[in-house]
């Protein structure tokens, strides 16, 4: 058997010494307990030439970036979406920020909690609800130049890399 982590020894500790109850200690207890769990909950996750999908009832919390992939986003996802040169189908929720560079975006409804930045982007379909700011660049100008450095700065780069689970 392990150690006991020091936070639950401190709380023993005290209840030992009288000075919690022991009601008092099993809140204590509890609440590390959810804390833990919720810390284990929270991830961010960064694809490069990959496809994250989120389905329809599920639900992740954590940041998504994606560069070079795909998402696929009908479900929650508590936090943010960023995708680069990619490709988002969205018909569910994002709770904070959607940002998109170079990106085919096939909306289908949904709910952004926060902002939506779109620079380069070529869409379709019915966009979400924004409960936040919607910025919009798509001007002849920034779209070449963000169509050059896909070809000749992100593709090259990208293609040299082996990307393992």
């Amino acid at each position: 058997m392990g150690e006991l982590p020091n936070d639950i020894r401190s709380i023993l500790e005290a209840l030992a010494r009288k000075e919690i109850t022991v009601e008092e200690a099993e809140q204590l207890i509890l609440a590390i307990k959810q804390s833990k769990e919720s810390d284990r909950r929270k991830k961010s996750k960064s694809f490069i030439g990959k496809e994250f999908v989120l389905n329809t009832g599920e639900e992740y919390v954590g940041n998504i970036e994606i560069v070079n992939g795909r998402a696929v986003i009908n479900g929650k996802l508590v936090g943010s979406l960023q995708v680069v040169f990619g490709e988002v189908v969205f018909s569910g929720e994002v709770t904070k920020n959607v940002e998109l560079v170079g990106t085919t975006v096939t909306w289908n409804g949904g709910r952004i909690g926060g902002n939506l930045q779109m620079v380069g982007c070529n869409y379709k379909g019915v966009k979400p609800v924004v409960e936040g700011n919607v910025s919009e660049v798509n001007n002849f100008f920034v779209s070449g130049i963000i169509g050059l450095v896909k070809k000749v700065v992100v593709r090259p780069l990208l293609s040299g890399i082996k990307i393992e689970d």
